[in-house]
């Protein structure tokens, strides 16, 4: 029904004047209203319609002259009428109530690796000194998470309608199904994603870096804002969470980074010789930290001392 004659339907009503057919409409109208039915949002020239003569009703009522007593109960009637059809619109346009999406944040100590299975039954290994924030469920239209510190191992199940995305500053790495590794470490310069299978987009804001398919790394420098890409052996990213770590000509920073998140000892070099070594070499998690620290000494023909949680190499 046009609203212009539900309109003067309603006045009718209010007078008194309308037919038993009328009547039922009106009666019927209100009792939807009352049970709450679905919203319906009204169109802008609606809207002018209802504005209008709410305007009409309202100057009309104060500006007629009538005897006192009917006078009064005309005004409260039309009161009445113009504050259910107000309450209508209002309820009719509130845009409905949006639940934030609600996320729990899960870390790991110095030593620690952690499993997680999310609600989509695809699995995270999260490695020491990590942290990730992941919803409580993945009712909307993407899988999301954030891996705001740290590394982690992503067997993403399959699904064509709701791509998974990992957000970790400054890159968005989205996919289908697959299983990657991602380091993103602070203390380093840069981010790196490794893929295993499947094909992953890396992206930094709304522009997209690459499609990275297995065998294939992209190291993301954080300082610069450059980016590079290379063929490396996948297996290697992802085996410390089976016990294996291996480094590949990393600098003294990264190196501390490893033997810290496995023995909870800090690793600094004695000079700036120490310092700019490149070290390649395998450790292993059930290896001692003395023993470890032999291998690498070894490397350099270098030397170790421990101070407290610190291990000096010179």
């Amino acid at each position: 029904m046009e609203l212009r004659k539900f309109i003067k339907q309603l006045g009718r009503y209010q007078k008194g004047t309308t037919n038993e057919t009328e009547k039922a409409i009106i009666e019927a109208w209100y009792d939807s209203y009352e049970a709450g039915g679905e919203k319906q949002a009204l169109s802008a020239s609606e809207l002018e319609h209802v504005r209008n003569a709410m305007h009409t009703k309202i100057s009309g009522s104060i500006n007629k002259p009538a005897p006192a007593i009917w006078f009064n109960y005309r005004i409260a009637a039309s009161i009445l009428l113009l504050c259910c059809s107000a309450a209508l619109v209002y309820f009719l346009l509130k845009p409905a109530a949006v639940a934030p999406e609600t996320y729990t944040t899960l870390r790991t100590l110095s030593g620690e690796i952690r499993k997680l299975t999310l609600p989509d039954s695809s699995v995270i290994w999260l490695n020491a000194q990590s942290s990730i924030r992941i919803p409580s469920s993945f009712d909307k239209t993407i899988r999301q998470v954030y891996l705001d510190e740290g590394e982690a191992f992503f067997e993403v199940k399959h699904n064509t309608r709701k791509p998974f995305r990992v957000i970790t500053a400054p890159l968005q790495v989205q996919v289908l199904g697959t299983s990657f590794n991602i380091n993103a470490y602070h203390s380093l310069p840069h981010v790196k994603i490794t893929v295993v299978t499947g094909k992953v987009g890396v992206s930094k804001g709304t522009k997209l870096l690459s499609f990275l398919t297995p065998g294939q790394e992209l190291s993301y420098l954080t300082d610069k804002g450059t980016f590079e890409q290379k063929k490396v052996d996948a297996s290697q990213s992802q085996s410390w969470k089976d016990g294996d770590t291996y480094l590949n000509r990393v600098k003294f920073e990264e190196l501390s980074l490893v033997f810290k998140n496995l023995y909870g000892l800090t690793l600094k070099a004695g000079s700036k010789r120490v310092h700019d070594y490149l070290f390649t070499l395998r450790i292993k998690r059930n290896t001692s930290a003395t023993e470890t620290l032999k291998l690498i000494s070894a490397i350099h023909n270098a030397h170790f001392r421990k101070e407290g949680t610190n291990v000096i190499i010179y």
